[in-house]
């Protein structure tokens, strides 16, 4: 069985290989400072190269080109892909020598012994060779595919310092690492990490450069065993249960059968089984013979040596490593082999493989000689493997390409006799060369777009037709021109132009003659990437190639994998298992069930996969078989998305009771969606009710605030409702959204809303107005109220086509049933509207519980929470209009709109907010359906004790007394008569305090809390000067950021006002010899320097706002409320208090966890003029410039961590003022 690389040496060798210390960035580093000392990327020559030098130089260029780097018309070349390439060859080859060390293969050939690291080391230094270079000599005759001789990337000698960085990387890595038979793949995901990562957080459409990176994923080996077994085993256990009939109707157990239907030499533990049934039984009820639950691949070869397996997207070759010892096995007892015979016989002809990824491909190489070496105890020379790079770019131009015409002719001997009137060729060797040219040509037209289409690449459409002149060589034999170019290739003398094309089209031409087979078996892990993120090349491609599959390139190559598998051939896939239930997959679903014959359908959910922490893509096991289904076909199914740990799900895949299904029952589901278990036919929701997405806007940051970041709502800004953080009737109802309420829409222009938004702005717009149920799409799917508001894409909206069937459709959403008829129709963690609407509902039944449960009406809506729209604003909590009244009531406690509930959710945090002069929407004319405006002001809203100006110091002022007093007095007022002497404890056990009294929370816990409750983005803000006991007070920031000049007015007051008093007090007890004086005045004339900075607003301490102009950006502390508390609040994170407590400790309390304004936000920003905009001309390493003019290219990259000088600023202004 393989040896899986533990959690702990996998974290290890991550840290090896990722990150600024890590392998690829030693190698890269390396690899640039090389190629300077040879001048690659100049145009001319450097003098003083040696003739070596030289020659190595042009290879080098020429193997840039070859990798599609760009030479410039002056002759420079940029060489992106060569580094990469240097730095990924050096690595491995390293890291392969130690892996040869280790298992014992690392063999010197003067003395046939195995030597480890050290005494490779050794025998290196004596003989003055570099000890990774003398591990490749040696390994070399074993596997030339990799270990090349003329590789100019490996003629390239590392710095000193670069061989040792990696040297001593490889001998920190354990053991462990290099005896696991899955490290190599997990050392190539790791080296793809810092790139996948970057390409992601840049969001750039995946084209050539970035597929590999972004769609190399892992597969983990019981995925991979799981669907081998349930092919290659099932077929071969249905031979051994045919040739003993007594065994299939005796067995006891599932267990006993793979016992005894394994070959010897491996033993099945994924293969399942199940009983026949017989006279009428239902399958689960079965008890007739045992048999292969994923049936017996009767359309096969009859014998193991006939079986033709490929992998189309074999990454690391994990498929074929752990096929190649089923498959031994199978051969040692049909055919009587030995173990050496067996595995030289499957290398030879039974295995094949296609990767899109060089580098993958190399390492598909090297970890099944490996696995092979391993198996035979001694590394030998092995049958030439049928793995090639289905990728492989074409770095040069057709005619350039071409002439290898002429250089096969040459090297074939097909020159003819020269004379003195003609040097040309004979007629035979002319038609010869003139069919190889027609081959190069085919060859090159097939492969010009290898590096982003890899194995979808079709030889046999390319020739369908014959018209084009190239004879049967190309229809036929792709391994002909393959021999031929090897020849070629083994001629000295040739430039390097020349050899690197040779290699290349010798590699793009076994690619060919794989591509053009058929196979018995095509067993992979798609590649995933949707559609909207390829590049356009890419879409075309498949848009126009793939019709039915387009929405994802997983089922673009599943339909591609279809046309590599042979009739009755079977198809065993990973993939994700959106297609099986998205509206988007409708028609390929059909197709697929109308087409192929499905064997088993597992579903294992997204914490399959220990790559991602156990949160990855929603994966899925299936196999078909390449036939026409009938309608008594059925397949088995495994739902292992109901246990979350990945042992619980490969128990289930090898223990749990299977379903058998009729394939005509998935064709009948609603959409056709292929399930893990039959589904009665009922009337369906979408009968009586819509189902809709939210609205999208295409830059929440820019478009969406919370509504606690305005002091009202404006008429600019609509509320916007969202996914509720669980069930209640009354969660998500927090958001604006910057919209055109009159005309429907956002506000953005016209031009971006059609053509980047495609009018997804307007999205819902039929349930606006209308009362309805709001579900949160993700994982626990939690159910609210919706109250007609604007929704955004996290929640969809469910509003009845008739109001009187809402009560019915309340209560069925609000029951358990719902969620799991929508889990059954869907297994992924973020649900479609559309699947809501298919889900069974029983509408007699519903509404009979409706009239049950809610005689008297369903319930008004009303929240006690004060992050929600509807909470009134009150400490003691919202009126509940559905409350009854006990007789014990205090009838005096009762308004209008019903009982209070005695306290708020969170009473303290809601009277220090009343304190500061806030008021929530209703309380500010905003009504909600059934939830009108409060128009009646409050206890609170009568009080003279509010701040009027925004601010309370929490020590004494002149005229103020200090913050704990003031809020004492005003919670007194609140509660009236019910105020007893423990109100105030009860209060801070309520917001579960620390502290004891109310000075202390309000010093020490207010501010944390208030950025907690309000999703780290506080609206009243606690500055201090870091000193316990020190100056602090509450500023209220919509006050702070008030029109024109008046946030910096009282910012100056905040700074000369509030804290030049206590300056002045500070200054006056020092005098007076008090002790600690000093440390506070120090502190206090610091945080005055710190606020005088962000009213000036000079670099770091300025505001920046990405959408805006630099004509309108902020000059000094004038922010606009519009832009929100992320970016306002900047200046103030970035300003220090005198001895700071920690990284991120600023003048504020406590740092707030507002989302970092660091980076760049998702999404790419339509064309902006440079001089208005110059941050979206600009890369990653441009962020720390001041004053930021823009570069060359215009990226779109949304950063917000950009700083300009006031006077870059004001000279912007300027200019726009001259133009206008």
């Amino acid at each position: 069985m393989a040896i899986a690389l533990d959690r702990a040496a996998r974290s290890i060798l991550r840290t090896a290989i990722t990150g600024n210390a890590g392998s690829r960035r030693v190698a890269e580093d390396g690899a640039r400072k090389s190629l300077t000392e040879l001048g690659l990327e100049e145009a001319k020559r450097p003098t003083g190269l040696s003739s070596a030098q030289t020659e190595l130089r042009n290879r080098l260029r020429a193997h840039a080109r070859s990798l599609g780097d760009i030479m410039v018309p002056d002759g420079s070349i940029k060489a992106k892909r060569l580094v990469g390439e240097i730095a990924y060859e050096h690595w491995h080859r390293a890291l392969f020598a130690r892996f040869l060390a280790e298992n014992g293969l690392l063999v010197d050939p003067d003395h046939k012994i195995a030597i480890s690291l050290d005494e490779l080391e050794q025998i290196a230094k004596e003989e003055g060779k570099d000890p990774i270079e003398l591990a490749a000599d040696w390994a070399e005759p074993m596997l030339p595919q990799i270990f090349r001789r003329d590789d100019p990337v490996l003629a390239l000698s590392l710095p000193p310092e670069t061989k040792a960085g990696i040297l001593e990387i490889i001998r920190r890595l354990p053991r462990a690492v290099f005896l696991a038979d899955d490290s190599l793949g997990w050392a190539y995901q790791f080296w793809q990490a810092d790139n996948k990562e970057q390409i992601n957080k840049s969001e750039v459409k995946i084209g050539a450069d970035e597929l590999p990176a972004v769609t190399q994923l892992f597969t983990e080996d019981y995925m991979v065993l799981f669907l081998l077994e349930n092919t290659l085993g099932a077929w071969w256990a249905a031979k051994r249960l045919a040739a003993e009939p007594a065994l299939a109707a005796e067995a006891n157990s599932e267990d006993e059968l793979r016992d005894r239907t394994s070959p010897a030499g491996y033993r099945w533990t994924y293969l399942r089984f199940l009983r026949e049934p017989q006279d009428g039984e239902p399958p689960d009820a079965a008890t007739g013979p045992w048999c292969p639950a994923a049936g017996a691949f009767l359309g096969w070869e009859r014998e193991a040596k006939d079986i033709a397996f490929l992998d189309p997207c074999m990454g690391s070759g994990h498929f074929l490593v752990f096929a190649l010892p089923i498959l031994a096995a199978l051969r040692r007892a049909e055919e009587g082999l030995d173990e050496r015979a067996a595995i030289r016989a499957v290398l030879a002809e039974n295995l094949y493989g296609l990767e899109i990824d060089p580098r993958c491909t190399q390492i598909a190489a090297f970890t099944l000689a490996l696995t092979s070496w391993k198996r035979l105890g001694a590394p030998e020379p092995l049958p030439s493997l049928s793995i090639a790079c289905s990728g492989l770019s074409i770095g040069f131009g057709r005619e350039e390409f071409l002439k290898l015409a002429d250089r096969i002719a040459d090297a074939e001997g097909w020159g003819g006799h020269k004379t003195v009137l003609d040097a040309g060729r004979s007629p035979l060797g002319e038609r010869a060369a003139t069919r190889i040219r027609g081959g190069l040509e085919r060859i090159y037209d097939l492969f010009k777009k290898a590096p982003y289409l890899g194995s979808l690449i079709d030889p046999r459409k390319a020739v369908t037709g014959g018209d084009h002149g190239y004879g049967s060589l190309m229809e036929e034999r792709y391994d002909v021109l393959a021999d031929h170019l090897h020849k070629a290739l083994d001629k000295n003398g040739e430039p390097a132009e020349t050899r690197e094309t040779t290699v290349t089209a010798e590699g793009l031409a076994k690619a060919a003659e794989i591509m053009a087979r058929r196979y018995t078996l095509v067993a992979t892990n798609v590649p995933y990437l949707g559609n909207g993120d390829m590049d356009l090349e890419l879409k075309t491609f498949v848009e126009e190639n793939y019709k039915r599959a387009k929405s994802d390139l997983s089922t673009v190559f599943i339909d591609r994998a279809r046309q590599l598998v042979a009739p009755s051939g079977a198809l065993a896939v990973v993939f994700p298992q959106n297609c099986l239930f998205l509206p988007t997959y409708k028609s390929f679903r059909l197709n697929l069930l109308d087409e192929v014959k499905l064997e088993y359908v597992v579903a294992l959910g997204e914490e399959a996969w220990e790559t991602f922490a156990k949160r990855g893509p929603l994966a899925t096991l299936a196999c078909l078989t390449n036939h026409a289904p009938t309608n008594k076909d059925r397949h088995f199914s495994i739902d292992a998305t109901v246990v979350p740990e990945i042992e619980q799900k490969i128990a289930r895949l090898k223990e749990c009771q299977v379903t058998v299904i009729d394939q005509e029952a998935q064709r009948n589901n609603p959409d056709h969606r292929i399930l893990t278990e039959t589904i009665l036919k009922q009337d369906l929701l979408e009968a009586k009710a819509v189902s809709l997405a939210g609205i999208l806007n295409g830059d929440s940051d820019k478009f969406t605030r919370l509504f606690w970041e305005f002091p009202r709502k404006s008429s600019d800004w609509a509320f916007l409702q969202t996914s509720p953080s669980a069930d209640s009737g009354c969660r998500g109802l927090i958001g604006l959204i910057y919209f055109d309420e009159q005309h429907g829409h956002l506000r953005e222009d016209a031009t971006v809303r059609k053509e980047r938004l495609h009018n997804s702005d307007q999205r819902g717009n039929f349930a606006w107005h209308k009362r309805g149920i709001a579900v949160g799409q993700m994982r626990d799917l939690p159910i609210a109220d919706y109250f007609g508001e604007k929704f955004d894409s996290n929640v969809a909206v469910i509003v009845p086509k008739l109001d009187k069937d809402f009560p019915a459709i309340y209560e069925y959403c609000h029951s358990p049933d719902f969620r799991e008829d929508a889990r059954r129709l869907e297994k992924r963690k973020n649900i479609t509207n559309a699947t809501f609407g298919k889900t069974a509902f029983n509408y007699e039944h519903w509404q009979r519980i409706a009239v049950e449960n809610h005689p008297g009406g369903l319930p008004k809506p009303y929240s006690n929470d004060p992050t929600q729209w509807l909470f009134e604003g009150h400490p003691r909590g919202s009126r509940n209009p559905n409350a009854s009244l006990p007789e014990s009531f205090d009838h005096g406690a009762v308004t209008s709109g019903g009982p209070r509930p005695g306290m708020a959710e969170h009473p303290l945090q809601v009277a220090v907010l009343r304190l500061l002069g806030y008021r929530w929407p209703r309380q500010t004319n905003s009504s909600f359906m059934d939830c009108p405006a409060i128009s009646e002001p409050d206890e609170a809203g009568r009080s003279t004790l509010i701040a009027n100006d925004g601010i309370v110091s929490l020590s004494a002022t002149a005229d103020q007394p200090d913050a704990t007093t003031r809020l004492r007095e005003l919670i007194r007022l609140i509660w009236g008569a019910d105020y007893v002497d423990g109100t105030i404890r009860q209060l801070l056990a309520v917001e579960d305090a620390k502290a004891n009294d109310l000075s202390t929370w309000l010093a020490d816990e207010f501010f944390e809390g208030h950025c907690k409750l309000f999703h780290q983005t506080p609206f009243i803000w606690q500055v201090w000067d870091g000193v316990r006991g020190g100056f602090s007070a509450l500023i209220n920031y919509h006050q702070l950021s008030g029109q024109g000049d008046a946030g910096r007015r009282l910012l100056e007051k905040l700074r000369d006002t509030y804290l030049g008093d206590w300056l002045a007090a500070q200054r006056r007890a020092l005098a007076a010899g008090e002790a600690g004086t000093e440390e506070r005045l120090t502190a206090a004339e610091h945080l005055r320097s710190e606020l005088t900075r962000i009213i000036e607003g000079e670099p770091p301490y300025d505001i920046f706002v990405r959408w805006k102009p630099l004509y309108r950006q902020p000059i000094g502390w004038e922010p606009d409320i519009e832009d929100g508390v992320r970016l306002n609040i900047r200046p103030f994170l970035i300003a220090r208090t005198k001895n700071p407590r920690g990284r991120d400790a600023c003048i504020l309390r406590i740092t707030p966890r507002v989302k970092k304004y660091a980076g760049a936000d998702r999404g790419v920003e339509p064309l902006r003029k440079k001089e208005e905009f110059p941050w979206f001309w600009a890369e990653d390493a441009d962020v720390a410039k001041v004053d930021f003019a823009g570069g060359p290219e215009f990226k779109g990259r949304r950063y917000n961590d950009f700083h300009f000088s006031r006077a870059f600023k004001q000279r912007a202004r300027d200019a726009r003022g001259k133009r206008s």
